[in-house]
């Protein structure tokens, strides 16, 4: 090999070592979800400040074993309801149970909570009762700090039960996020995987 093509190779050589970093990052940007999965941007409105709620006994609705459940200890998604669970508030509990079954192996992390205010015997069904296993149960009517359900309230005038949106509570019982009703199920995985993929609570 002539010394001239010996040169014109060790010069793209340089080329591709120097370029290789561009060339991934773009093909990242363009073609992969590293960017977005990565961000610092939610998919959720942060509350900011964080709202504590105090540590509150949680009634397990399908009672399997004799396992006492708190607000305090796991991630907590939260549906707040009225009266009987109909359709929206089916449609939440599905929800739910299928973003937790979609984080994978985080998923004994997350605790699904519907809060209730209303009195009913009980908020679900017998039918509701076999297709949500493991659903816990909030009555806020017991507990004065949740009675009015307006800590969960953006505003002043704000009903949240009208809203339909799902929060999310941390391991310590902080109200830190909430998610609009029509908030795309993807992007709500993605926050609870990078949350539970970085915190070493709960």
């Amino acid at each position: 090999m002539e010394a001239k093509q010996i040169k014109r190779l060790s010069v793209l050589g340089l080329l591709l070592i120097f370029a290789s970093p561009i060339l991934v990052s773009w093909w990242l940007l363009n073609y992969t979800d590293y960017s977005r999965d990565d961000a610092v941007a939610s998919h959720g409105d942060l509350i900011v400040p964080p709202r504590p709620l105090q540590n509150i006994a949680l009634i397990e609705l399908a009672k399997q074993s004799n396992q006492q459940h708190s607000l305090h200890g796991k991630w907590s998604l939260i549906y707040l309801n009225e009266g009987g669970c109909e359709k929206d508030c089916g449609d939440n509990l599905y929800k739910m149970r299928q973003l937790r079954l979609a984080v994978g192996e985080y998923a004994p992390r997350i605790q699904r909570v519907l809060v209730n205010t209303g009195v009913v015997a009980s908020p679900l069904s017998d039918d509701m009762l076999e297709h949500f296993p493991g659903q816990l149960l909030l009555i806020a009517e017991e507990h004065a700090q949740l009675s009015s359900l307006k800590i969960f309230a953006r505003t002043k005038e704000e009903n949240p039960v009208l809203k339909k949106r799902l929060y999310l509570i941390d391991p310590l019982g902080n109200l830190m996020m909430s998610y609009p009703a029509d908030t795309e199920p993807a992007g709500i995985i993605k926050d609870l995987k990078r949350l539970l993929r970085y915190s070493r609570i709960g």
